[in-house]
């Protein structure tokens, strides 16, 4: 054999130069590929599509309506979080139909009566509260992973919601209390006009007090001048009766007496004028006087029976002042109190201040209808002039009284001038008629007490004028009292009503509860929201999801072992076959007869020993088959096409597809090179077909099939190419036919696979060491046109 010329060396050490390269590169090629496809798949989560239906029907909350379900779809198709899912809307059929084809991997459903569970926490039955459930699918079929993070995606929309809630629900109590502090309120602006009125009926019974002292002392004076003017009246009366009978006594003894006569008879006429006049307003005077003496003694009574009533209603007007203070201050107590106060405390202190605004009101409306009689009584007393009745009546009389009297003074006095000009005319008498001297002594005398009697009456009647007049201003005020104090008691009913209606206002606004009531209650307020996760497709564990993708892997790896001990181009059917792809299918037959014992191997122990479940196990038996005979194929053909550094590519290949696989996190998180290779690499297809073969479905399978077939048969193309290219460069002459030199061309064939290229002896012709094709690329070159025996 020949040497190597220079530039076969170098090619040489070039070639062995790469190939430690490349072996050196391998674990960086690892390391960063793999890296790179999970460096941050729960950054790019908004990658991954998902659906959300909304069902749900808005539902009223007092004066609020609630649109849980538009608010939940809005706030996730809106989002742009990294670490959220790119949520889509779906009507139901069009979502469940999306996530069957996985399309979608996870639907989150909103039921149609979503936001009426919602709300239900603040209705008026806390029986009727109940949990709103929102559900979240996902397909295991597609990606078990994705349904955990889907999972975990619900649990945060459930806690917002259910913050969202509870703030609804605490909103409908602090607006409750809001109305009871309305109430309460009232209620005490009810206590301050309680107070207010009850200080005005107070002020208003004193002034009473002090009008009708007044009058009961006008009255007593009335009385008084009355007695004297009825006693003057009738000493007068008596004067006049002595004058009278004097007169006549004069008369009869003055017959003799016609020279005065004409004297006598002017003074007589003066006196007989004045006397009548006297005698009728005597007589007037004597009737007034009576009337207003019985009058008087009435209106007595009766002040002094009023006076007594005022009296003892005054005394009990500062008791309803203290209690109405009383309650007044209970209820800023009770208000300052309440938040610190339970439900049945408030209830109790609201009940039991209702009940005494309630009883406070009866006594006040009890007096206010006493002060209204009590007023028409001081109102009957004071009378009128018009229909001649009570104290103005009395004023009324006492007034012509004291006219009647003054007419009697003036009479008087001109009968007293008329008595002493008779008595100048009777002078010249004295003489002659001792006995109209006597008589006339008599008639002056009884003049003289009749003025004096006079005299007393008009004294009387001027001190009867006095005290009626004190009697109707005391009578006045006792009327402006009795109206304050209606007013003021009017004032105090309204307060109390006014109160009571607070507090009873106040008392039914704080809700009540049983302990079913209050536990069912409370269970619903502290989680108002839950989700429902469901899978379809579902796995008992994450062994089960992760299985499709360590089953491929392992259908790899045993295809690139198979041809790290075995060669990929049989020799002798390489010179044996008619036709180079004859020669490629009998290099590959015992590829594919280990093929089957691998995938059969690989699934007996996942659903024997590893005890996985497997929905559709011969379907998982077919796709195990049909990958297992693809990757062989694949494999075969790039060590036959490329000799070792096919080895080197099949390594490449592998990672390749484990990082663009989206065995763990979906695919839609990996960087766009991993996705845009996703879809052409054979291991996607095996690892989707088999999560359908475990979890069940067909997502995938039908792409699976195809995809690997088409791999397959171009891998079976690849390895006939090279078949060709062989046979082309490895031409042998057709003399060469006896069996002994196939015999001698197949012996050598153990013997290559032991030989390394870089040590392996200077070979000038391929057919001298035709075991070499396993381990070099099968590039045409010149060969020799004889075969060394």
């Amino acid at each position: 054999m020949s040497k190597k010329r220079p530039s076969a060396r170098l090619i040489s050490r070039l070639r062995t130069a790469i190939v430690i390269a490349a072996i050196a590169a391998i674990p960086l090629i690892y390391a960063g590929a793999l890296t790179w496809s999970n460096q941050d798949p729960t950054h790019n989560l908004d990658q991954v599509p998902a659906a959300v239906v909304n069902n749900d029907t808005p539902a009223v909350a007092g004066d609020r309506t609630i649109d849980l379900g538009a608010e939940v779809t809005a706030e996730l198709v809106d989002s742009t979080a990294s670490n959220n899912f790119n949520w889509v809307e779906y009507d139901e059929s069009d979502a469940a139909a999306a996530l069957g084809r996985g399309d979608v991997l996870a639907v989150l459903t909103i039921p149609e009566d979503f936001s009426q569970h919602a709300a239900s926490p603040a209705e008026a039955d806390p029986i009727d509260a109940s949990v709103a459930t929102i559900t979240i699918e996902t397909n295991d079929g597609a990606n078990m992973i994705s349904g955990t993070i889907a999972a975990s995606i619900a649990t945060s929309v459930r806690e917002s919601l259910a913050s969202e809630v509870s703030a609804t629900y605490l909103e409908q109590i602090y607006l409750g209390f809001s109305d009871i502090h309305a109430g309460m309120a009232d209620a005490r602006d009810g206590a301050t006009e309680l107070t207010d009125g009850a200080s005005k009926a107070q002020t208003g019974a004193g002034t009473l007090v002090v009008g009708l002292t007044d009058l009961a002392n006008g009255t007593t004076t009335l009385q008084s001048g009355a007695q004297t003017l009825a006693t003057g009246a009738a000493q007068a009366s008596t004067g006049a009766d002595s004058l009278a009978q004097g007169l006549a006594l004069l008369v009869l003894n003055a017959a003799d007496l016609p020279t005065q006569a004409t004297q006598l008879d002017t003074g007589a006429d003066a006196i007989a004028t004045g006397a009548s006049q006297l005698s009728t307003g005597l007589a007037t005077l004597s009737t007034g006087t009576t009337t207003v003496a019985t009058g008087s003694a009435n209106a007595r009574d009766s002040a002094q029976q009023l006076s007594d009533g005022l009296t003892a209603f005054a005394a009990q007007t500062p008791q309803a002042v203290t209690g109405a203070a009383a309650l007044k201050t209970g209820i800023d107590d009770l208000t300052a109190a309440w938040p610190m106060l339970t439900d049945e405390q408030k209830l109790a202190a609201l009940e039991a201040l209702s009940t005494g605004a309630q009883t406070l009101s009866d006594g006040l409306a009890t007096a206010d209808a006493s002060a209204q009689q009590l007023a028409i009584g001081a109102a009957q007393l004071v009378g009128s002039s018009e229909q001649g009745t009570g104290l103005a009546a009395l004023a009324d009389g006492a007034l012509q009284l004291q006219t009647g009297a003054g007419t009697a003074a003036t009479s008087a006095v001109t009968l007293s001038t008329g008595a002493t000009t008779l008595a100048a005319g009777t002078q010249a008498l004295a003489d002659a008629a001792p006995t109209l001297v006597s008589a006339m002594t008599t008639a002056s005398t009884g003049a003289t007490e009749l003025a004096t009697g006079v005299s007393q009456l008009s004294a009387g009647a001027s001190s009867l004028a006095d005290g009626t007049t004190t009697l109707e201003t005391g009578a006045q005020s006792a009327v402006t009292g009795a109206s304050d104090l209606a007013t003021g008691l009017g004032a105090l009913t309204d307060g109390t009503t006014e109160l009571r209606d607070g507090l009873v206002d106040g008392a039914a606004e704080v809700p009540t509860y049983t302990d079913s009531e209050a536990k069912a209650l409370s269970s619903v307020a502290s989680d108002p929201i839950t989700t429902d996760a469901s899978r379809l497709n579902e796995v008992a564990g994450y062994g089960h999801g992760l299985a499709p993708y360590f089953l491929s892997l392992a259908l790899w790896v045993g295809a690139l072992a198979f041809y790290l001990m075995f060669p990929a181009m049989n020799k002798r059917a390489l010179v044996a076959a008619r036709t180079a792809i004859g020669a490629a299918v009998r290099s590959y037959l015992p590829g594919a007869l280990m093929a089957v014992a691998q995938s059969v191997l690989a699934v007996l122990i996942l659903t024997g020993p590893v005890g996985i479940n497997v929905v559709n196990p011969w379907g998982l038996w077919g796709i195990a088959l049909l990958t297992s005979l693809t990757f062989v194929a694949i494999n075969q053909a790039l060590i036959a096409l490329l000799g070792a550094p096919g080895r080197f590519f099949a390594l490449v290949m592998i990672v390749l597809q484990l990082s663009a696989a989206g065995g763990t996190y979906p695919i839609q998180t990996a960087p766009s090179f991993f996705q845009s290779i996703h879809n052409a690499l054979p291991l996607t297809h095996s690892l989707e077909a088999m999560r359908s073969m475990i979890a069940g479905g067909d997502l995938g399978v039908a792409a699976a099939i195809s995809v690997l077939t088409l791999w397959l048969l171009g891998a079976v193309l690849v390895t006939t190419l090279a078949a060709l290219l062989a046979r082309r460069t490895h031409r042998v002459r057709s003399a060469v036919t006896s069996p002994d030199t196939l015999e001698d061309i197949a012996s050598d064939e153990s013997a290559a696979e032991v030989t390394d290229d870089a040590a392996a002896p200077e070979v000038t012709d391929a057919s001298e060491h035709p075991e070499n094709l396993d381990d070099e690329p099968v590039a045409p070159v010149q060969a020799r046109t004889t075969v060394e025996a």
